[in-house]
């Protein structure tokens, strides 16, 4: 229940206390009494309120992130939401997963072990069908998918978990790396049994199918990066300093940048009919005097005028005049 009362509320007990169906003695003394929490000791709570809250904010924006994907991917509008994040073992969570499902572990160079992508087979098949061609309709969700069906979906599950990174990005950076997918929730073990880890849940819906996703990050891998979990972290936002020394690595990397130079002798227009009764030894008449200088373009706009010749036996254009900015035409 939520300490903070609604303006209803208060209304309501404004009221009563006016109407002294409340006694205000009784309201102070039961303020004084001293409030006892009870405190599981095997399910200890490792994170507050305030790094649940960006942890949630995160995983919106991912969810968001993900619809958007998915809408495009299937053609199909796809709804993704946040429907639950939980402190819990991980033991239940893994107790929560149904068998068979569709089970991706991941890890980050970044990151201090690996975390769980689950996705139910309802989603699997469901996004299988629609990638196949086919309507989007699930009729077996109790069967192993095959390795070929277990090949294309991985290749959406890694544009998945790219999204999440990105929805980290300002928080914590990290690459994912797919490390192994599994069917079977008994076979997945990244971390003691008792280990507090918090599961966001999502809850997917497309065309006819729906379904849950789940994300398992264990406290083993957030706590490291438990200070940034906070709002001001959040909305903080880093502006870089530049340096003399980020212009001049700047000016360096331009420097090497590959552009395409062509010097174009001249140019003509011919209908369709004179090309295709060009012969051998016919002259095609060129707008340009010969002795006009040679435009020297530079990706396709002219910077320079030439005059052509040999330098070391090759053909060669000598700059005569440099076209200024806004001359170009």
């Amino acid at each position: 229940m939520s300490d903070v009362l609604s303006q209803e509320e208060i209304d309501r007990l404004l009221s009563a206390l006016s109407q002294g169906e409340v006694n205000i003695e009784e309201v102070k003394k039961e303020g004084e009494e001293k409030k006892v929490r009870t405190y599981d000791f095997l399910r200890p709570q490792k994170f507050s309120k305030e790094q649940i809250r960006t942890v949630q904010m995160i995983h919106e924006n991912f969810a968001r992130s993900v619809s958007t994907y998915l809408s495009g991917k299937l053609r199909s509008f796809t709804s993704v939401n946040v429907v639950g994040i939980d402190q819990l073992t991980y033991d239940e969570y893994m107790k929560s997963i149904s068998n068979p499902s569709f089970i991706t572990i991941y890890t980050a160079r970044e990151f201090v072990g690996s975390a769980i992508f689950n996705m139910s087979l309802e989603i699997f098949y469901g996004i299988l069908d629609v990638l196949l061609g086919g309507p989007g309709e699930v009729a077996d969700v109790k069967r192993v998918p095959t390795e070929i069906e277990t090949g294309i979906i991985k290749k959406e599950i890694v544009n998945i978990l790219t999204s999440l990174s990105q929805a980290w990005i300002s928080i914590h950076p990290f690459i994912p790396v797919v490390e192994s997918t599994e069917t079977n929730p008994q076979f997945v073990q990244i971390v003691p049994s008792n280990e507090m880890v918090l599961a966001i849940t999502f809850f997917v819906n497309f065309g006819k199918v729906e379904g849950y996703m789940s994300i398992c990050w264990p406290s083993s891998v957030i706590e490291p990066i438990g200070e940034k979990l906070t709002t001001q972290s959040w909305f903080k936002i880093k502006q870089k300093e530049i340096t003399k020394e980020h212009i001049d690595n700047l000016k360096e990397n331009l420097q090497k940048t590959k552009l395409e130079v062509i010097a174009v002798i001249g140019e003509t227009t011919l209908t369709l009919g004179e090309v295709l009764t060009l012969e051998v030894g016919d002259v095609i008449r060129l707008r340009e005097h010969y002795t006009d200088p040679i435009r020297v373009e530079i990706n396709g706009r002219t910077k320079f005028l030439g005059k052509p010749g040999q330098y070391k036996g090759n053909y060669a254009v000598k700059v005569t005049e440099v076209i200024e900015e806004g001359e170009e035409e």
